[in-house]
């Protein structure tokens, strides 16, 4: 992901997310991990996504 921005969000396992929302601070921390590459894909989409007025599900199809 490095390659596409320098900042990113948290992806928990599905498993985790209960002790996410109610565990103790320091403990949460230890989900603060990469998450498992085969969860993502990454494909060139729309630039019509950059304007906030666009809302459909053609967003997130890939580009031509």
């Amino acid at each position: 992901m490095a390659r596409l921005h320098h900042r990113m969000p948290v992806i928990l396992d599905p498993q985790d997310f209960d002790w996410w929302m109610t565990g103790p601070n320091d403990a949460v921390e230890q989900l603060l991990v990469p998450c498992q590459s085969n969860w993502l894909d990454a494909y060139p989409i729309s630039r019509r996504v950059n304007n906030p007025r666009s809302d459909d599900a053609d967003l997130i199809k890939r580009a031509a």
